[in-house]
């Protein structure tokens, strides 16, 4: 399997692509994007640094100036190209993924994201030629950007209270800020897992799987904490941790946010009243945030869907199912410190505990993501539109379909073999009898080994 996905470049480095590939890379994407100037930031991989270096001797042989901030968190390279108006930004970093994977994160002109639907195939047919002759003119040179990134994040502490919070940083970017972020809050911080380390040693770095989450968990427990807060490798995802030790999913979160504009600080909101979910969220977001007076939108997953339809929908903010949250005030794009102060700050004012605030919300049940490895996921898609061809179907990521009383979605992965399937019922016993129903309609289309 190609190393270049949807919107990004991630595999095992040095067995699916490696220091060659990514010099050429770099040489090959100046010509592709017309760049003159590249940021470029990382991860504490182990690999990080060399794929850094290569990079970097790609890009100054094509001419391009290179400008390097160091190890930060995703959302720090986007936000150093736009306030510095670079022509490209690139993330090395495998976000999620196992140690042994790297990949490269790149955006344009003003953070537009580089997928293959501008760029990123150019850039993988690019590759197997040699680089050409040395262009002179590049340069190379180092930019702290923390303090213009922590004033970028001040106004969202206001009204923070005195929590107490337990902030798992997963030994990854979560750790460059997060003792600058809380150090002049008023509550009470329970930091762990916070040097960075290339090699995950305290769990995996996706925090949407369950073991990732079981010492913050036991941590909110034991220290009868508010809430708990686990970022991902790379520090774009919060997941959000309940004051009963429960997993608070995403969705639910983003419908929470909504107090944050329409009830706490309108101001911040302006005259726009939108917010943008994915095709796999809760249907409680849209109930929510119009009890609060606003709308909301529904829309395919991924950056580019939000940085476009955030200011075409005058959304105010968006958010996706694993985790990532989306933010006008943030050129459109992701990020994961804002929601880590914002959610603080509701419940400080709230007067109310975690849990009860997602129980006003909560209106459904719902199954989260369910995922199958299976190799013909195009195909298994199509028989299952065919079989539930009598419900409302919508096409904005893989394919939706909608009943009275539930709905499943069902989309292939952009990274890996994997079908991603999500359930919503109106209740406990409607959700398990349809999860169960297409978890066998699945195993049997797909030719899958099993069925639990």
């Amino acid at each position: 399997m190609s190393v270049f996905k949807s919107g990004s470049i991630r595999g095992i480095y040095g067995t699916e692509w490696n220091r060659e590939t990514v010099y050429r890379i770099g040489y090959h994407l100046v010509s592709i994007l017309d760049a003159k100037t590249a940021v470029i930031g990382r991860d504490g991989r182990l690999s990080s640094n060399e794929i850094f270096e290569s990079l970097t001797e790609g890009l100054l042989r094509a001419g391009c100036s290179v400008t390097d901030i160091g190890m930060i968190d995703s959302p720090g390279v986007p936000f150093a190209n736009i306030i510095h108006g670079f022509d490209c930004g690139i993330m090395i970093t495998a976000s999620h993924n196992p140690p042994e994977y790297n990949g490269l994160k790149i955006s344009g002109k003003n953070a537009l994201v580089i997928s293959k639907h501008n760029g990123l195939l150019d850039l993988e047919n690019s590759i197997s030629e040699a680089p050409g002759p040395v262009v002179p003119g590049g340069s190379q040179k180092v930019l702290n950007i923390i303090p213009e990134y922590l004033e970028k994040l001040a106004p969202y502490k206001k009204s923070v209270g005195n929590l107490k919070c337990i902030v798992d940083c997963s030994n990854g970017m979560g750790s460059v800020l997060v003792h600058k972020v809380v150090k002049d809050l008023p509550g009470v911080y329970t930091i762990i897992n916070d040097s960075i380390d290339g090699n995950f040693p305290a769990h995996d770095p996706n925090p949407t799987l369950e073991s990732s989450l079981k010492e913050i968990k036991k941590q909110v427990l034991d220290n009868n904490a508010d809430l708990g807060i686990c970022f991902d490798g790379d520090g774009d995802r919060t997941i959000f941790i309940d004051e009963k030790g429960n997993w608070v999913s995403p969705d639910l979160i983003l419908a929470m946010l909504g107090l944050y504009y329409f009830k706490h600080f309108p101001e911040r909101k302006g005259t726009d009243d939108g917010v943008l979910y994915d095709a796999r969220s809760t249907n409680s977001i849209s109930d929510f945030i119009s009890t609060l007076g606003g709308k909301s939108y529904i829309c395919s997953t991924g950056h580019t869907a939000m940085q476009e339809g955030l200011p075409a929908l005058n959304g105010i903010y968006g958010g996706e199912l694993p985790g990532h949250y989306y933010y006008r005030d943030f050129y459109s794009l992701d990020n994961g410190w804002i929601p880590f102060l914002q959610i603080q700050a509701i419940l400080s004012l709230e007067k109310k505990s975690f849990s009860e605030i997602i129980k006003d919300i909560n209106n459904y049940s719902f199954s989260g993501e369910i995922n199958f490895k299976i190799s013909n996921g195009k195909s298994l898609i199509e028989k299952i539109k065919e079989k539930y061809s009598y419900g409302k179907q919508t096409f904005l990521d893989g394919v939706r379909v909608d009943f009275n009383d539930w709905w499943f979605l069902v989309r292939m992965a952009n990274t890996e073999p994997i079908l991603r399937l999500v359930v919503e019922g109106k209740n406990e016993i409607i959700l398990k009898k349809r999860v169960k129903e297409l978890k066998y309609f699945i195993y049997q289309a797909g030719g899958l080994d099993h069925f639990s």
